[in-house]
């Protein structure tokens, strides 16, 4: 259970925000409050706020023996404890000193609970009166709460671990021990905390010696687990002859001009509610010298690689192989079991999705439908255009509308309105407008999104998000 605190006057009232329930049954360690305690030496008004979580257990909890090795890139950390049964909580925290992020992962495992977690802080933790404060108020914090719950601190010690200060801490209470162990890198706060019923007392070794295996990856570490994951992730090129024919090309289709031969896309968040600040990669695209696409690199809400999909020709169609990559803090894919009796076309290994176009007589796109592997239909984009205005209709695999937009364009075809609709009803669900500024070609470089809010009985458009493109050309 990641749970929180709140600092007020330097007390912190940790005995409602933890609900440590006393029993042996609901033992739980004070976690992550090592957030709060920390920026509370240097921050004061903080706020939390939640992106989303998931938890993978099994049954049984298993055993830390042959578990294997967590390892989080993202994190820049590694524990002793299995990659595939954890669960998972990103942190974000509006401070009056700036914004704080991390994130947190726990294991409920025969031996013992764990966490192991982290969150940045606006400013360096690491110097010796910054982290002299830090650590302060982490033991005072963990001393009170444990006093609050009955129980006490039996042991605390500051030590240097790989020349980074970190502090040891224990609490006995009536459920059992606490253990917990935190490090200061940097701006970057890491806990280690293992909780202990007292019937798991036994394997308090062993236990023990799971938090010791945490470790702080390199640089140099994290730059090649990256690279070696994506290298795993690229799917094997698709044919690029015979080109099936086509009126039109990606790069037309999506509104670009000239002979585009990457586009890089950023996006920043501009309302103060993403969980990740600051510009970040959204996408790459990378076309041949007709403008269409021979690869499309997807990034996740962290700026981390998520998917890569290449583009090609088979038996005279438009199709696309498509390859993810699994990182420590995504939840589990779906299985969706198919209906009793049901039987499915069998796909084709080559690719995992196939394309048809439809176009007007004036070359504008009408629709766009993706097929899977098997012929069946996986999603249809509708395109109507009346004067200065283009209506999106998408529909599902089972025909149903799923999305509706309607689009006000400027004189050479860009977005500068967006309205979308409910599917249900008709009604307006949201309201965009977009501001632009180009480059030399015509092609936008830099897009501000504003959207429609409603505040205080007051309704405006107020700035979202702002697209960045470096684009380069043949």
């Amino acid at each position: 259970m990641i749970v929180f605190a709140r600092q007020q006057s330097w007390v912190l009232d940790l005995g409602a925000a933890l609900k440590v329930n006393q029993t042996l049954s609901t033992l739980r360690s004070p976690s992550i409050v090592l957030s709060i305690l920390a920026l509370v030496a240097v921050v004061t008004n903080i706020r939390p706020c939640l992106a989303q979580d998931f938890s993978v257990e099994s049954k049984t909890p298993p055993s830390v023996v042959g578990a294997g090795t967590f390892v989080s890139l993202e994190g820049r950390f590694s524990i002793a404890l299995p990659q595939g049964i954890h669960g998972f909580r990103p942190l974000a925290f509006n401070t009056a000193a700036g914004r704080a992020v991390g994130d947190a992962y726990d294991w409920k495992m025969k031996e013992g609970s764990f966490i192991a977690g982290y969150v940045d802080a606006p400013q360096p933790l690491d110097g010796p009166e910054m982290s002299k404060q830090v650590f302060e108020s982490i033991r005072n914090g963990m001393d009170s709460w444990a006093r609050s719950q009955n129980g006490k601190l039996i042991a605390h010690k500051q030590f240097d671990l790989d020349s980074h200060p970190a502090l040891e801490v224990k609490l006995e209470l009536p459920a059992g021990l606490i253990w917990q162990r935190y490090y200061l890198v940097s701006r970057r706060l890491y806990e280690v905390s293992l909780a202990l019923k007292t019937e798991q007392r036994a394997y308090e070794d062993l236990a023990l010696r799971v938090c010791e295996s945490f470790k702080v990856l390199s640089d140099v570490e994290v730059t090649a687990a990256v690279k070696t994951k994506a290298a795993e992730a690229e799917p094997t090129p698709l044919p690029q002859e015979p080109v099936a024919a086509r009126v039109g090309s990606d790069a037309a289709d999506d509104g670009l001009r000239g002979k585009v031969k990457t586009v890089f896309q950023e996006d920043e968040d501009l309302s103060g509610t993403w969980s990740v600040q600051g510009r970040k990669p959204a996408a790459k695209e990378y076309y041949d010298e007709r403008g269409n696409l021979t690869k499309r690199e997807f990034y996740d809400y962290k700026g981390n690689l998520d998917e890569i999909m290449v583009y090609g020709y088979l038996d005279g169609a438009r199709v696309a192989s498509r390859k993810s990559i699994e990182h420590e803090y995504n939840p589990p894919p779906m299985m969706i079991a198919s209906a009793p009796g049901a039987t499915r076309a069998k796909s084709d290994p080559r690719y995992s999705n196939k394309f048809t176009f439809q176009y007007d007589d004036k070359g504008r796109l009408i629709e766009k439908t993706w097929l899977l592997s098997n012929g069946e239909v996986s999603i249809r984009y509708v395109y109507k255009y009346s004067r200065n205005q283009r209506e999106e209709l998408v529909y599902s695999s089972d025909g149903s509308l799923n999305q509706h937009y309607v689009s006000v364009l400027d004189a050479t075809g860009n977005e500068i309105e967006e309205t979308t609709f409910e599917t249900r009803d008709g009604s307006v669900r949201s309201k965009s407008k977009y501001a632009y500024e180009f480059d030399a070609k015509g092609n936008w470089i830099k897009r501000t999104t504003s959207k429609w809010v409603t505040k205080d009985g007051k309704s405006d458009y107020a700035p979202a998000y702002v697209d960045y493109r470096t684009i380069n050309y043949y």
